[in-house]
């Protein structure tokens, strides 16, 4: 099967259907012909956080002009156990799961599974080095997206939209959230702040790795937590100094 093209400007679609428009919905399986990497062999390959910056600013450019949709990283699928390595908010939401090619693809299913259940869309974005094994059954609908050497992003499927059933929906609420927001103002709410924060943080400019700890709304906390940790271990330092100019002059 030979790669779709890369994804350009002049393809811009709205971010509403971001995961919708891209390519046929139709499995194609890949030719057994075609010629994959090892993912043995591309430890110097992109990482997550190298991926997580396309996908961002695949969605900027798909927003165009309008108001950016809300984003968050690492956003907590319920009772799932699974966390979506990004999650965009928008009249439709967006969940993205990126397997590089220091991942492996062993509870991709079971992942997928749960994005289905809680996002109208779903995009896997898998390493090169993974396409071979990779399955229509591991994938539970969702888009699927690659990426070259050069940094750009490739879509080799689109998927379908899912049926979310509010009961899903209710089970990412908080006790609080339930009793006075719906799920779009609680989402709003939630990671409106930290995203808002993100976008005009970057601009129109390149987004990079360390822009990512922008997304998260306990930057702050931690930050405020590594350094009191680093203060207390100065003076516990210098405490342990002072003891051993104390101690007495061995005869």
């Amino acid at each position: 099967m030979t790669l779709p093209q890369r994804v350009r400007a002049r393809d811009r679609v709205p971010t509403t259907i971001i995961a919708a428009k891209f390519a046929s919905s139709v499995w194609v399986p890949l030719d057994p012909s075609q010629q994959f990497p090892n993912c043995d062999g591309m430890g110097a390959s992109m990482d997550e956080a190298g991926v997580k910056t396309l996908i961002l600013a695949r969605v900027r450019e798909a927003a165009g002009r309008r108001k950016k949709p809300v984003v968050t990283a690492e956003f907590s699928l319920g009772s799932s156990g699974v966390r979506a390595d990004l999650a965009v908010f928008a009249e439709t939401t967006i969940g993205i799961e990126i397997k590089t090619a220091k991942d492996t693809l062993r509870r991709l299913h079971s992942q997928m599974a749960a994005y289905s259940r809680y996002f109208d869309h779903a995009i896997a974005v898998v390493a090169p080095c993974h396409l071979r094994q990779l399955t229509e059954h591991q994938l539970h609908g969702a888009s699927l997206w690659t990426y070259d050497d050069e940094g750009a992003l490739i879509v080799l499927r689109a998927g379908v939209r899912n049926i979310v059933e509010p009961s899903s929906l209710l089970d990412i609420l908080t006790q609080a959230e339930r009793r006075s927001l719906k799920f779009s103002a609680a989402m709003r709410r939630r990671y409106g702040d930290t995203s808002k924060d993100f976008w005009q943080s970057v601009g129109s400019r390149s987004i990079r790795p360390q822009d990512l700890a922008l997304l998260s709304r306990f930057t702050d906390a931690r930050e405020q937590a590594r350094r009191a940790a680093a203060e207390r271990e100065l003076r516990w330092s210098k405490w342990l100094m002072a003891q051993g100019e104390l101690e007495p002059a061995s005869a």
